[in-house]
């Protein structure tokens, strides 16, 4: 009972976490709304909502939008980060109208320390766009020295400024519940750094969302256009507004220039706070799409479908799935060959798929189009089933691979043999006997000169014996592998054939261009099996057509005898060795061979 009161409690926490948040969203817009209401009806314009009704409400449309974006995130499972920065920057907007509210001094000192971090905020988002995950330690590092700049301006300013003495004072102009020590000319200076900081945020901020468009693929693209953009715009509207200051010291809300930057910005907000909806209605799209898996799926889906259905759910045309296979240590992809360890980086994810503790597959999307743990998590036991069963059909392919490398291998190494004896006997046993051949001409020619007939004729005797060893050597040597075949290629040595064949053979096609010598063998030895095979069913010629193209050697063998009963199974067993295939007519064989 204890243990699964302790298993419950995280769940109720995260449950609770979200309505707490959206509570607290739902007062404070309550409270804002009041505090609206009270700077409108005072005497002087201390906020933009008291000069016009549309400056009301672009100002109350912007934060109350931004609230409601923070509390849809946060009631959205995988997207509280997002949420939590949406509803921050919904508290910071309205941060001037805290200040300039006619209320409680401690909530308009706390509104003049917050109100600089809106834009500090808005750069954290450009950052952590499009779910509000910072994946770099140079953006977490940005991140936080933003916020520690302005934390440090924002306090040293609250604790030295005295709003009685300042001559450009706006909202705030009675009380500031955090002085401990005026100092009006280093406040004036802090004030001046702060505008400056803004504005340079303002540009980075720019500057980023401009990097990250240009760097990221087509599909991240378009997850992260509806955030950075309006993003952009707010900051260029907060850059020119801090700018504008700098220039003009005194604030003043009717003024057109200052009234236009304010409009700006909420407008610019206010789209960021539909951009993070938005991608909060996407977010819940893809996960439903990756539970319907299970319906598209099933239980064995063909080779190669899981990645395809997969990439469609989350929409990431370069999603990769890498298994697996425990038994190798090794990842395969679905068509069974082997794959390089997936690894993240350069806008890459990787998020393994597991069934119970057991790693199924690694897959390989885009950073910016789906958050892997949504995509782990919303993977339902069926559909991990499908995942496994590919996996296993991936595993047999890979050992089919496997078997067919080994094969490829067995006759690549008996054809090494065969050249290996080829010289062996041209430069051995050929040798002696061609040496032994001329000694025994000479012994002839000596025995000639002698008279000596009965030595002459035994003489005579070894010659032609010596003569046909070598003879019989030399077809030997040349059947166990042709010399010509390594030396000039698969075309010489077929023309060789056809020239030493016992019927006439037509060579119509033959490759000039080298194959791997493995590819070559295996052409060759098949012509030469059918040409044999031909004779022997009493054929009176052969033609022989040998093209290569589009990465395979066609090898088409046609005669004119008896149909044939046999199968020449060596040479379907050679050439399927090396991945090829092999159809055997009656008078007809035709074999394909990859060249790769």
């Amino acid at each position: 009972m204890a243990a699964a009161a302790s298993a419950l409690r995280p769940r109720l926490a995260r449950q609770a976490a979200p309505l707490l948040s959206a509570a607290f969203a739902f007062a404070y817009a309550v409270a804002a709304i009041v505090a609206l209401n009270h700077a409108i009806s005072a005497d002087s314009a201390t906020t933009y909502a008291a000069v016009s009704l549309l400056a009301h409400a672009a100002d109350l449309g912007a934060g109350l939008a931004l609230l409601a974006a923070g509390v849809v995130a946060l009631l959205s499972e995988g997207d509280w980060r997002l949420g939590a920065l949406a509803t921050l920057l919904g508290v910071l907007w309205f941060a001037p109208d805290w200040e300039g509210w006619v209320g409680h001094p401690f909530v308009r000192s706390f509104g003049s320390v917050a109100a600089p971090f809106l834009l500090v905020v808005v750069f954290h988002l450009v950052l952590a766009a499009p779910r509000g995950r910072l994946r770099s330690r140079a953006a977490v590092a940005a991140v936080g020295a933003a916020y520690a700049v302005t934390s440090l301006l924002a306090v040293g300013r609250a604790i030295l400024r005295d709003p009685l003495f300042d001559p450009n004072c706006l909202r705030n102009c009675a009380d500031n519940v955090f002085l401990v020590h005026r100092n009006e000319r280093i406040a004036h200076d802090i004030d001046l750094l702060l505008l400056g900081l803004a504005v340079a945020i303002g540009l980075l901020i720019i500057a980023v969302a401009g990097v990250r468009l240009a760097r990221a693929s087509a599909a991240a693209r378009r997850a992260l256009m509806p955030i950075l953009v309006p993003a952009a715009f707010a900051g260029t509207a907060a850059a020119a507004y801090a700018a504008a200051i700098l220039h003009t010291p005194f604030e003043e809300p009717r003024d057109s220039e200052f009234l236009s930057l304010f409009l700006a910005r909420s407008f610019a907000l206010a789209a960021l706070a539909l951009a993070i909806a938005w991608i909060v209605v996407l977010d819940q799209r893809t996960r439903s799409a990756v539970v319907r898996l299970t319906a598209d799926l099933g239980e064995a889906p063909p080779p190669g479908k899981l990645q395809n259905v997969l990439a469609d759910a989350v929409g990431d045309p370069t999603l990769r799935v890498a298994y697996w296979l425990e038994t190798s240590r090794r990842f395969v992809g679905a068509d069974g060959n082997a794959l390089p360890e997936p690894v993240p980086g350069a806008g890459r994810a990787t998020t393994p798929i597991l069934r119970r503790g057991q790693r199924l597959a690694v897959v390989t999307h885009d950073a910016g189009v789906v958050d892997g743990a949504v995509l782990e998590r919303e993977l339902r036991p069926a559909a991990r089933l499908a995942v496994d069963n590919e996996r296993l059909q991936a595993e047999v392919l890979a050992e089919l691979e496997d078997l067919r490398r080994s094969r490829a291998r067995i006759v690549e190494r008996g054809d090494r043999e065969r050249q290996r004896l080829e010289r062996n006997l041209h430069d051995g046993a050929q040798q002696h006997l061609l040496a032994l051949f001329y000694d025994l001409r000479m012994a002839r020619a000596s025995a000639q000169a002698d008279g000596d007939t009965e030595l002459t004729e035994l003489v005579e005797s070894a010659v032609e014996d010596a003569q046909a060893a070598l003879e019989e050597l030399r077809e030997l040597a040349h059947g166990i592998y042709p010399a010509i075949l390594t030396e000039a290629g698969l075309g010489p040595a077929l023309e060789t054939l056809a020239d030493e064949a016992s019927l006439p053979v037509e060579l119509k096609t033959v490759p000039q261009e080298r194959q791997p010598s493995s590819v070559e063998a295996a052409a060759y030895f098949a012509v030469a099996e059918a040409v044999e095979d031909a004779s022997a069913r009493a054929a009176t010629s052969v033609q022989v057509d040998a093209i290569s193209a589009g990465g395979r050697l066609v090898v088409a063998i046609e005669d004119d005898g008896r149909e044939r009963r046999g199968s020449l199974g060596h040479v379907a067993d050679r050439i399927g060795a090396l991945g090829g295939s092999v159809e055997l007519g009656p008078t007809t064989l035709r074999g394909s061979i990859p060249c790769a």
